[in-house]
């Protein structure tokens, strides 16, 4: 979801009169450490990583890892509004992660209403990533990935978290903000404070 999100956002973003230079203003703090957790969490689900024998063990910590050093670098930016609202969506995911060793609970009914039947058949089977199945007594449910995303509705359908939807809301305010599109003024460029 962030990905097409990211899509979307740089599109409207430039149609609506936003400029990608003005990006590089983005008085970001950590920034790496904004990018390097989604990297490792890659990284993990990667099938030849994923059959290195004695790193399954350590895979939920690693996942857990990752999500510790976002919300660092999130909370260390909280000056912006923006990065505030996808802090909150990284804490929804990390409480449901957390709360179920270290992997996401996703919704096998979900998954087969957007017919991704062979992904749910591999979640039974315990290969799919960082996720689980989500089952009566997975703690945090209502934070799990349990809503579905089908086609026509959604370009690449898919199952997400309510945290998952507000990465993605704070992740396009910030590039809509950032390139100055439909006129919005960066706040961070009044601020004395923030260069």
């Amino acid at each position: 979801m962030l990905f097409e999100g990211v899509l979307f956002a740089l599109l409207v973003g430039l149609l609506a009169g936003g400029r990608l230079q003005r990006l590089d203003r983005l008085p970001l703090r950590w920034g790496g450490l904004l990018i390097a957790p989604f990297l490792l969490q890659i990284v993990i689900m990667l099938p030849p990583v994923r059959r290195i024998g004695w790193l399954e063990p350590f895979a939920p910590y690693l996942v857990i890892l990752s999500y510790l050093l976002l919300l660092f670098a999130l909370l260390s930016n909280w000056r912006l509004f923006d990065l505030r609202v996808v802090a909150f969506g990284v804490l929804l995911n990390f409480l449901v992660i957390a709360a179920n060793d270290g992997e996401m609970p996703a919704a096998l009914s979900a998954l087969r209403r957007i017919d991704r039947g062979d992904l749910a058949a591999q979640l039974e089977q315990g290969r799919y990533g960082k996720h689980a199945v989500l089952r009566p007594d997975t703690r945090l449910a209502f934070l799990g990935d349990r809503i579905p995303l089908p086609w026509p509705y959604y370009p690449r359908p898919c199952v997400v978290s309510l945290g998952d939807f507000f990465i993605t809301l704070g992740v396009v305010m910030l590039l809509w903000r950032g390139t100055g599109a439909f006129g919005w003024k960066p706040s961070w460029l009044a601020d004395p404070s923030s260069s």
